[in-house]
């Protein structure tokens, strides 16, 4: 049934260009129904809202005379389909009659448009597949031969909106012209030296246009680095010398399992699986989601790929469970997969690209100690209190009133038009595999992550599981940039004497904490209220770079203050902040929570990951990581 079920969606021309992942989906989607001979499937003049695929049986297509008589335009025997103006009209063009009993599967205008908001292309399509529809139907009707079809080039890209060009102007201005006044009035502090001083206002600046973005920011990144160095402050080997660091290396890796990942479709079958393992009731996906999350989250370095993913499969559990848009089961489930796969990000060293920022950071000794095991150890109270408080705050908050009506079946069909693992998925695990065993064994091999990390990248790309053009599409290049300057800018500001002075700097704060426990709260809320004014990404660098080297003057270990600020940095007040929010919000078109819900589910998360760091001050006192 599986394979005639997926011949029938690619028997639609529209859907020819879709993969099989996007198959998948769209058959997660399909209501089966069945109609008697004689009965009508819909009327002409009524609300058109579906596509329907007829897998069995015969159908008449008709339309209504000014007499009022039906006039007979065409019958149709499945497989094929009908309807399909449906996907774009406000009412029904014609009639559609069961001639014999049939059996379709329905495909709603909603879950289209969910698809096709993802893959622009497949609007462009299907625009030129009707006008082809119209164009013949119009030439039938004056019996000119049909003509050849035509083909439209289609864009995958969507532009995104503009910022103002006063918005822009002023954003820009503030950036240069902030440093600019400093440098030329104020001399350098006490403890700094003039070149310190003007790399760190130079630093400030670019701070100020991540703050304001009037350009991308890793493009900001690159004007602090030309800035340096058209100063003679920097020489440019040691500017941009992150981009040979080991972490780099990593980093890029790391992006490209995690596209091997989503493109050969291992990671929304790795999800339908552990969907499918759990009862099927709000309490059962809500523990899947958080569960499936955890497991996938080592093995995939980027969470907004692996949000992304899920956010889909949320939406279309929600629908099959029966609960209504922006109801509280709706909800619950969507912030069960934000949790599951983003909250875990930084419990384990490879659940985050960031984290590898984190280590470069560190002392050598420091790198040396805190390995893919030490690394967990360390975050695991933060990880428990997590995953339990999520559990509990989702079952207990978010719980639906009454019991949901199921639609069984929907996720087993999208795992059969999966089918048997590809080539690709292999190739995947295969790669998935060294990097992660590379990095627990790493301690005993001797083998620098680096290394590790480069060979999982190449079983990736010879094993053609990222084709060259997919691998460029692919890869978030801005972010790399972004993140290969700011792993230079840490030995910039540390051969600067910059690091050093705001130690200095944060010595009296950290003495009136009144010890490292307190200390460990008091920037965690810093961080916090930080991240109430920068986005996610350039806080997170910016304060890792500030605090990590400064922490042993701080009297921290450097992993403690990098782990504080990776977890707090990661939570929200308000959606707003939330790079998940908002990806989950537009992607299932903020039909899965409100506003109020979202800052209640961050607040929480908030409030838990305070508590996790908070209970974590004894337990690394125990073990050594933080000192009385």
């Amino acid at each position: 049934m599986t394979e005639s079920l997926e011949a029938l969606i690619r028997g639609v021309p529209f859907f020819h260009s879709l993969d099989r992942v996007d198959v998948a989906r769209l058959t997660g989607a399909l209501e089966e129904a069945t109609f008697s001979a004689g009965e009508i499937i819909f009327a002409e003049g009524n609300g058109a809202d579906a596509l329907y695929l007829l897998a069995e049986g015969r159908v008449a297509v008709s339309v209504r005379t000014p007499s009022g008589e039906q006039l007979l335009l065409a019958e149709q025997e499945g497989p094929s389909h009908f309807g399909e103006l449906g996907l774009l009209l406000a009412r029904r063009t014609a009639s559609v009659r069961a001639v014999t009993g049939i059996r379709v599967w329905r495909l709603s205008r909603e879950r289209f448009d969910r698809v096709a908001r993802e893959r622009p292309g497949l609007g462009l399509a299907m625009a030129a597949s009707l006008a082809e529809l119209l164009d013949r139907r119009s030439r039938e009707h004056a019996g000119i031969p049909a003509a050849a079809p035509a083909t439209l080039p289609i864009r995958l890209d969507v532009p995104r909106a503009a910022t103002p060009p006063l918005a822009r102007t002023l954003a820009v201005l503030a950036a240069v012209g902030v440093p600019a006044v400093l440098w030329t009035m104020l001399p350098a502090p006490a403890g700094l030296t003039a070149t310190g001083w003007h790399i760190g206002l130079i630093v400030l600046g670019a701070a100020l246009a991540w703050l304001t973005e009037p350009v991308p920011d890793f493009v900001s990144a690159l004007a602090m680095v030309t800035a340096w160095g058209l100063a003679g402050l920097v020489p440019l080997g040691r500017a941009l010398a992150g981009f040979t660091s080991p972490s780099y290396v990593v980093a890029l890796s790391a992006l490209g399992l995690a596209a091997a990942m989503v493109r050969s479709g291992l990671l929304y079958r790795a999800a339908l699986r552990l969907l499918q393992t759990f009862p099927t009731s709000y309490p059962g996906q809500v523990l899947a989601l958080l569960t499936g999350g955890l497991l996938i989250t080592p093995l995939m370095p980027l969470s907004i790929g692996r949000v992304a993913a899920v956010a889909p499969l949320v939406q279309e559990i929600a629908q099959n469970l029966g609960y209504p848009p922006r109801s509280r089961g709706s909800a619950g489930l969507a912030f069960a997969g934000i949790f599951g796969y983003a909250a875990f990000s930084s419990i384990f060293v490879t659940g985050l690209a960031m984290n590898f920022y984190v280590f470069a950071l560190m002392p050598p000794a420091d790198r040396a100690h805190f390995g893919w095991f030490t690394w967990l150890l360390g975050a695991a109270p933060t990880g428990v209190i997590l995953l339990l408080g999520t559990a509990v705050m989702l079952l207990a908050g978010f719980r639906p009133r009454g019991t949901p009506t199921v639609t069984d079946g929907a996720l087993e069909r999208q795992r059969l038009v999966l089918g048997p693992l590809t080539s690709g998925e292999r190739v995947t695990i295969v790669a998935v595999a060294v990097l992660l065993i590379g990095f627990v064994a790493q301690p005993v091999v001797r083998v620098d992550s680096a290394w590790v990390a480069a060979c999982a990248l190449v079983v990736v790309l010879a094993g053609g599981a990222l084709a060259r053009d997919t691998f460029r599409s692919s890869i978030e290049w801005g972010f790399l940039i972004l993140f290969g300057v700011l792993l230079g800018t840490g030995g910039v500001l540390h051969n600067a004497g910059v690091d050093r002075w705001i130690g200095d700097a944060l010595v009296p704060l950290a003495q009136s904490a009144g010890g490292p426990g307190a200390l460990v709260m008091l920037l965690a809320a810093a961080v916090v209220v930080f991240r109430l004014v920068l986005p996610w990404i350039p806080a997170t660098l910016l304060l890792s770079l500030a605090l990590v080297p400064a922490a042993p003057r701080l009297g921290l270990s450097p992993w403690v203050a990098g782990f504080v600020v990776l977890v707090a940095a990661n939570t929200w007040l308000h959606p707003r902040q939330s790079d998940y929010c908002r990806l989950v919000r537009d992607a299932t078109r903020g039909e899965m929570f409100t506003e109020r819900q979202a800052t209640i589910a961050g607040v929480a998360l908030t409030a838990l990951t305070l508590l996790g760091l908070a209970l974590s001050v004894p337990y690394w006192r125990l073990l050594g990581i933080l000192t009385p």
